[in-house]
């Protein structure tokens, strides 16, 4: 794990599938990134089975980087994307990470703008 992405972060910002979403469908989402290179997501159980939030679907997993230093990608632990990468790129400004992600079977984001198969979220640290 990166040193600088280890710990908590809320979630302050959603786009799915092009579309921002209200802030009450993700304002209690709690994501940790831990040194073993997981992640543990707070209130995960809210969203599975009836999703509403929580793009993994799942409340841990691991953490994957690739050889390009903005690539990383979540491998849900549990849920309909149990055990499938979801491939994503980031960008960390001190205390604010910005992230996109696309579902299986969808391309690796190239921007930070979702389109069909893909989720945009935006974090502040919290711990």
């Amino acid at each position: 794990m990166l040193k600088e992405l280890t710990g908590k972060w809320k979630v302050i910002g959603c786009q799915l599938h092009g579309q921002w979403l209200p802030y009450s469908i993700f304002q209690e989402f709690r994501y940790s990134f831990k040194a073993d290179d997981t992640f543990q997501l707070d209130w995960a159980e809210l969203s599975y089975p009836a999703y509403v939030g929580g793009f993994p679907k799942s409340k841990s997993g691991k953490v994957v980087f690739a050889d390009n230093p903005l690539h990383i990608d979540l491998v849900p632990d549990e849920g309909p994307f149990a055990g499938k990468k979801l491939p994503g790129m980031f960008e960390l400004d001190h205390d604010v990470l910005k992230a996109i992600f696309s579902f299986p079977g969808t391309e690796r984001p190239a921007v930070f703008n979702t389109k069909q198969g893909q989720v945009y979220e935006i974090w502040q640290r919290c711990d």
